[in-house]
Order: structure tokens, then sequence, then C-alpha cells
């Protein structure tokens, strides 16, 4: 059982380490990236589509390199990324107090539940704000420079919003379970 637990442990270390570089990466990586974009070799990454994907619009598909960008338009491209990812930082920093507790091996407690709790609504924000906000911005980004009256601001709703309210309803069950088992566990030492 100890050999267990401090796998875990290390594990868990590991992770954190990995939690913080990402943390501190993700949004410098993107930043980076539209303030370079007018740069060769990434302009190129992203017509292949390596970087960004085609951003769909309901006039059709643009790809990102073929837009002539604005100073506001870089600016609101970037803010849809920056919402989009918000999700993920947040969960990040929730994963970071989970295997935190990890570390400290405690595994089965209230604070652990409590985040996945957390993480579930985060993916509930996710669907229902953050991904239909960002991907409303990112239309509006590259339709900025058309004319008066061709610029388009759309929120859509699709399969990866469902997908992220079905992890959010699961990972929300795993914390109820979460608990309810660790009530149950504290009644067991009780009862001993």
């Amino acid at each position: 059982m100890r050999s267990f637990m401090s796998r875990i442990q290390k594990v868990s270390s590991y992770l954190l380490a990995i939690f913080n570089f990402l943390l501190i990466v993700l949004p410098l990586f993107s930043l980076s990236i539209w303030l370079f974009m007018d740069v060769e070799p990434i302009k190129s990454l992203i017509a292949e589509g390596l970087l960004f994907s085609p951003v769909e619009t309901p006039e059709g598909t643009i790809n990102i390199s073929t837009i002539k960008w604005t100073h506001l338009s870089k600016f609101t491209s970037f803010m849809a990324i920056l919402i989009g990812l918000l999700p993920l930082l947040a969960g990040l920093f929730v994963l970071k107090a989970v295997f935190r507790n990890y570390q400290k091996g405690e595994i089965f407690n209230a604070y652990n539940a409590r985040h996945y709790r957390y993480l579930g609504w985060i993916f509930f924000l996710d669907a229902f704000i953050a991904e239909p906000l960002s991907h409303a911005l990112m239309v509006l980004a590259v339709t900025l420079s058309n004319p008066p009256g061709h610029r388009i601001i759309s929120i859509t709703f699709g399969s990866p919003n469902i997908e992220a309210l079905f992890c959010g309803i699961l990972v929300i069950v795993i914390s109820w379970i979460m608990v309810e088992g660790y009530k149950l566990q504290e009644e067991q030492k009780l009862i001993i």
C-alpha cells in the first residue's frame, strides 16, 4: 500500500510541474503567435492549418492566413483565443489543488470532491459561455476587414458544446460519488 501511495505522490509531483508549465506557456504562446503572425514562418504554419484551424462563418470557411489583419482585428482574435483558453487555465488551477492533495497522500476527502465539482462547472461554463463567446469574437475578428454590412458576429452551439456538457455532468457525478465515499469512510472510522 505504501509503495502505491508513493507512486501516486511522485506522479502528482510531475503533473504539478506540467500544470505550472502549461499555465505559463499557453498564454505566452498564444500571445506570441498573434504578435508575430505576419512573420513568414508563422504565417505559413497558419496557412497549413498547423497553428489554427480555419474559422467557420455563416458565409463559409475563412483561412486565418488570408486575412488582412488590423490592430483591432488582431486584438479581437487574441481575446477570442484567450477566452477560449480560460476554462483550460481555470481547470489547470483546480487540478493543481487536487494533485497537491494527492502529493500529500490525501486522496478521498471533501476538499478533492469539491474541486472535482468545480471542474465540472468549468466544463459547463466552457460549453455555455466561453466556447460560444470565443467563436463569436473570432468570426467578428476575421470579418472586421470586410466592408460595413458584411461584418459578422454569430453565436453557435454544436458538438463541442455538447461534449463539454457531457464531461461536466460526468465530473459532477464523480464528485458527488466521492463526497458519499468520503462520508462512508468517515463513518467507518467512527465505528472502528
